[in-house]
């Protein structure tokens, strides 16, 4: 559906990192029942009130060739985008008429791309990244220049694996200072706290929360000590945080703090999935912690050909976390049983478990471990008694022989 002002309102958009708000889009030339088609028809969506994501195609995504100036773009640019912001409500038009007229720097609100006008660089400052999921965080920015990023909405923007996927009725979360309103708009969940400037850092001119308070968010809102240890551990493999120093002390005197005391000490960056967290303090809890994570198994020449998640070498016993579902590309199916048969013919007893195992059954999780622990230790201590025997048989032998001479 391509209306008169469809294309101007993208630009503009394009310039914001995929968000338009509804002065805009109006100030651009379309009409308050274009607008509502758009949204019916899912060409856009309306995620927070009075602000619009607009999907971009390659070349309207930031960065591109469009967003290469032109000759005779600067006074242009200065003064759409003063335009652009007095339709947004964002500037008052008596400012707006003092800025045009002296040719100053136009400085844009969060969520919106920066313009230097009245000097030599006419570009927009644009967004370090594009996708729906940050467009729509810019949405919520819009109109709010004290807020910050917080919470999960800041998780998935910095990168941390979460079990549970990006959806667009999750709201996005928004950190004010303690002493501004309690409102929660539609499409955005606020939280009321003062930030330390060192707890905040921006990502593509989006303002969030660092990754050490992120992580201490995370942990304080999770909803149990699984959850929260596995955030912990996925940080710290994946180079998130340096170390949990920064984030246990973002943590410390905050509300829910107290429970998770014990929790900080259980981390262990090795852990590659939530599973085997899980898995670990699941066997941890009932005396069996494993021996070694991500343990390398060498072949003949000394070479790694696999690493097991949760091993005991001495007993050559091997858990893995089996994270296999029906939509598993075939390649990796056929990858794990190589390995499987790999480790067989070196006598190691692989248990695979899935996240039902953990969820549903896990004394059956307990019980085969122990069973093959115990198997093991019995396997031992009867090749210590025979070895034992026949090192007294052959003792007694020489002996007979030393007396017969």
């Amino acid at each position: 559906m391509r209306y008169p002002g469809f294309d101007p309102a993208v630009r503009i958009a394009g310039r914001q990192g995929g968000a338009i708000t509804y002065r805009q889009a109006m100030a651009a030339g379309l009409t308050r029942g274009q607008l509502r088609q758009l949204v019916h028809s899912g060409q856009w969506s309306h995620p927070v009130r009075g602000v619009f994501v607009v999907p971009l195609g390659p070349t309207e995504l930031p960065g591109s060739v469009n967003d290469v100036p032109r000759p005779g773009d600067r006074r242009r640019a200065e003064h759409s985008e003063i335009r652009e912001k007095e339709s947004a409500g964002l500037v008052r038009n008596d400012v707006a008429r003092r800025r045009r007229k002296r040719h100053g720097a136009i400085t844009a609100g969060p969520g919106h791309a920066a313009s230097v006008v009245g000097g030599e660089n006419t570009t927009p400052i644009l967004p370090v990244f594009f996708s729906p999921f940050s467009a729509r965080v810019r949405a919520a920015l819009i109109g709010r220049p004290r807020a910050v990023v917080c919470g999960i909405t800041a998780a998935r923007l910095h990168g941390f694996p979460l079990e549970v996927p990006e959806s667009s009725a999750e709201p996005v979360h928004l950190l004010l200072p303690a002493r501004q309103t309690r409102a929660q708009p539609r499409g955005i969940r606020l939280h009321f706290s003062d930030l330390d400037v060192d707890q905040r850092v921006e990502l593509g001119g989006i303002p969030l929360t660092s990754p050490e308070r992120t992580l201490a968010d995370l942990v304080l809102a999770a909803q149990s000590r699984e959850v929260a240890v596995a955030h912990l551990d996925a940080a710290l493999h994946r180079g998130l945080v340096p170390s949990l120093a920064g984030a246990r002390a973002a943590a410390e005197g905050r509300r829910g703090f107290r429970q998770t005391t014990d929790w900080w000490s259980l981390a262990d960056g090795r852990a590659e999935t939530p599973l085997e967290t899980r898995l670990r303090l699941l066997l941890a809890d009932n005396g069996l912690a494993p021996v070694e994570l991500q343990w390398p198994v060498m072949d003949g020449t000394g070479q790694i050909i696999t690493r097991l998640d949760l091993a005991w070498p001495a007993q050559r016993l091997d858990v893995e976390a089996d994270t296999f579902s029906a939509t598993s590309p075939p390649a990796m199916i056929y990858q794990d049983r190589h390995r499987g048969n790999i480790l067989a013919a070196l006598r190691w007893t692989v248990l695979r478990f899935s996240v039902a195992d953990v969820t549903w059954h896990p004394e059956r999780v307990v019980s085969a471990v122990t069973r093959v622990l115990a198997a093991r230790a019995a396997e031992r201590a009867e090749a210590s008694r025979a070895v034992a025997e026949a090192s007294a048989a052959g003792t007694a032998a020489v002996a007979e022989r030393l007396w017969a001479s």
